[in-house]
């Protein structure tokens, strides 16, 4: 009996740390669950800006206009008139085409644009000069996608009569 007894008392210390252990290695399961959730919903959020045309780019490099530092442009393709369109896809001649058939300066441009008429006191050639590189190639995905999903659900509105 003394035997179960050393024996409980020698085993109590290694149940209490693999406990500990198990406990550790729970807290950090939630960590990555909750962390990926977050994943999820931002992503689901950005998909759904990109489906509906609209919504907040955050900015790797902050744009300076004036004082001000700008962290995020928040955008909306469905504000644009067809002039603004016909004047960015005109300034794009000759340029690379993407795949959505938009040249990368027209769809920064379409970006710049999209997200003067959201920014008060930025206009689309503060936004085209100052972004920087990785927010640009963004904002030219998110024109391509915005515009290649309008391209083809407008093909669904034509008919012969």
């Amino acid at each position: 009996m003394s035997e179960n007894v050393n024996a409980q008392i020698v085993n109590g210390p290694e149940e209490t740390a693999e406990d500990e252990q198990r406990r550790r290695n729970a807290e950090k399961r939630k960590q990555i669950e909750e962390r990926r959730a977050e994943e999820q919903r931002r992503l689901k959020a950005a998909m759904e800006a990109m489906r509906e045309g609209k919504g907040r780019l955050e900015l790797e490099k902050p744009i300076i206009a004036g004082d001000k530092e700008i962290k995020e442009l928040v955008y909306d393709f469905t504000e644009l008139t067809g002039l603004d369109y016909t004047e960015a896809m005109d300034s794009g001649l000759g340029a690379g085409r993407n795949l959505s058939g938009l040249g990368y300066r027209q769809g920064l441009s379409l970006f710049a644009k999209a997200a003067a008429i959201c920014n008060e006191g930025l206009d689309m050639q503060d936004i085209v000069s100052r972004i920087g590189a990785t927010d640009a190639a963004e904002a030219v995905e998110l024109a391509s996608i915005f515009f290649s999903g309008s391209i083809l659900a407008g093909r669904k509105r034509i008919s012969k009569k």
